[in-house]
């Protein structure tokens, strides 16, 4: 008599389980910029300072408010996929978003070459995060795409408006007199 043996094989199951704790920490990374933004806009109110957000070709004002906080939502994203990996990229990405959420509130005050200055140094900020991030987590690089494109865009327009009017040239063309009428 032959004896039969079966080999059991187990298959894998094609779902995967989900990390509930490594996707709340995601979560409290997206929003904790959000929620620090908050907290320092609060103050600001209380002592009467308003933050005033960059909105070109005549968008409104809210609109570039929006665009600064999908911005800071972006950054924290970006910040939490890549901590999983790199914790060294922690305190890069506080520093960027401190300085995204310190931008708006001076930036009334302060006049074209001031401005684009911090412009310029938020942006060095920005690239050189996007750099670490970007070494330690591929989506948290492709999420810090429109972040420098859009503080890039300011830092350049900054610049451009501060090096347009301020001197020599302003002088040179202030003191241009006028045509005679004919």
């Amino acid at each position: 008599m032959a004896t039969f043996t079966a080999d059991h094989n187990s298959l894998h199951q094609t779902a995967h389980a989900v990390d509930f704790g490594a996707l709340a920490r995601l979560g409290l990374a997206a929003v904790l910029p959000l929620a620090a933004f908050g907290g320092v806009n609060f103050l600001g109110e209380a002592m009467g300072v308003n933050p005033y957000f960059f909105a070109p070709a005549g968008l409104p004002g809210w609109a570039g408010a929006a665009i600064h906080l999908t911005l800071l939502l972006l950054v924290g994203l970006a910040v939490g996929f890549a901590v999983n990996n790199n914790r060294a990229v922690l305190p890069w990405g506080i520093a960027l978003v401190a300085a995204m959420i310190a931008f708006p509130f001076p930036a009334a005050a302060l006049d074209s070459l001031a401005l684009a200055l911090m412009m310029t140094v938020i942006m060095l900020i920005a690239l050189a995060t996007s750099l670490r991030i970007a070494a330690s987590s591929r989506i948290g690089g492709w999420l810090m795409v429109p972040v420098l494109i859009w503080i890039g865009f300011g830092a350049a327009l900054g610049l451009a408006v501060a090096a347009a009017w301020s001197p020599p040239f302003a002088l040179i063309t202030t003191q241009n007199a006028a045509p005679p009428a004919p």
